[in-house]
């Protein structure tokens, strides 16, 4: 029985590497969409990293009752490689090397994802700036005043007539 259930947990973990590797590659994806600043495809990107998310919720949801199959609490995969152990020691070599792509994953994702964090930051202040510069170019300049509080007049343009002229 409780080979069955670890090798049920070792095949739900390698569809979540699966799924965390590929959340690895869309966050690489979209960090060359920010680098490129092409709005288009960042919709759709985002809209896979949703879908995948959604997919990783659900397989985490399956290791949580195959784990609770054990029969015990367990909170992380030390402790899961420490009751294999004891109860199943031919899986406690796949978990180990699951465990290890897991952090692994963890590590590169947490990167990424700050890395695309600082881009979208980035590409926000020059948003800003370019806003700033269009909005100066485009605002009508307002007059400017002396030391009295009087308008300046830089309007005094001397006109040319024919009768004066003549």
């Amino acid at each position: 029985m409780q080979e069955e259930i670890f090798k049920n947990l070792t095949s739900i973990l390698d569809k979540e590497i699966n799924l965390y590797t590929e959340m690895r590659n869309l966050y690489t994806e979209k960090k060359e969409i920010l680098i490129k600043n092409n709005i288009l495809e960042l919709t759709k990107i985002d809209t896979k990293i949703i879908e995948n998310y959604e997919k990783i919720k659900k397989i985490d949801i399956l290791r949580l009752d195959a784990i609770k199959m054990i029969g015990e609490d367990i909170h992380s995969m030390s402790s899961l490689i420490e009751i294999a152990e004891e109860r199943c020691p031919k899986f406690v070599i796949k978990l180990k090397e699951q465990q290890a792509k897991l952090n692994n994953l963890s590590s590169s994702i947490s990167i990424l994802n700050l890395t695309n964090m600082k881009l979208i930051k980035h590409g926000m202040i020059l948003t800003d700036k370019k806003l700033n510069i269009i909005v100066e170019a485009c605002a009508p300049k307002g007059t400017s005043y002396n030391g009295k509080g009087q308008e300046n007049d830089n309007n005094n343009l001397e006109m040319s007539t024919i009768i004066k002229d003549v």
